[in-house]
């Protein structure tokens, strides 16, 4: 039998709290954001995704996860209605754990010419952040702001770009480490060096 896990203390004010903290994320870009509430421990997840899981997450939308330990699986869809898709092009949100591969960005959802919200949002998980690779501008920057993260996939800037360049199509990432995460709204623009 899998073992059920808790999720917030107080599931109420502390996803609102979390989605505050997601929404100031997405406001300011790559700046990151400390997840004011974390539910006990989801094996295979980081805190702050499992924190992210258990804000964003309802019946009305679809997740695509890699494989994960069942009390894990049982938990989110006790607390959160999860509902599965089978293939990350179909989801609502594309969940990818430390070291997972990353799915072509111009596969995903990308929203419609006249429905542009209807895309995918990406929670991708990383080894910390740090200023080292891209200098990014757009909406919510004050000035052009330095971004990196340790262990991005190897062509994650490229996809990037590319995944930019159809704005107002595209989707959204929030980049995690532990029990934080910096926002990537599909309005960013990024140069590498």
């Amino acid at each position: 039998m899998n073992e059920m896990r808790a999720a917030f203390a107080d599931p109420v004010h502390d996803s609102q709290r979390c989605f505050r903290a997601t929404l100031a994320a997405l406001a300011e870009p790559l700046q990151p954001q400390t997840l004011p509430a974390l539910p006990a421990e989801l094996p295979g997840l980081m805190p702050a995704t499992a924190a992210l899981l258990y804000t964003l997450l309802d019946q009305d939308v679809s997740v695509w996860l890699p494989p994960l330990p069942a009390d894990t699986l049982a938990s989110l869809r006790f607390h959160t209605g999860l509902r599965l898709a089978t293939a990350p092009e179909q989801a609502d949100f594309v969940v990818l754990p430390l070291g997972a591969p990353l799915p072509p960005l111009a596969a995903l959802k990308a929203g419609e010419p006249e429905y542009p919200d209807r895309s995918a949002t990406v929670l991708l998980e990383t080894a910390g952040f740090n200023a080292e690779q891209v200098e990014a501008c757009g909406p919510g920057f004050a000035a052009p702001r330095r971004f990196g993260m340790n262990g991005a996939p190897d062509d994650f800037w490229r996809q990037w770009r590319d995944n930019h360049a159809r704005f107002p199509l595209g989707v959204d990432i929030l980049l995690i480490s532990g029990e934080r995460v910096a926002g990537l709204p599909r309005s960013t623009r990024v140069k590498e060096g």
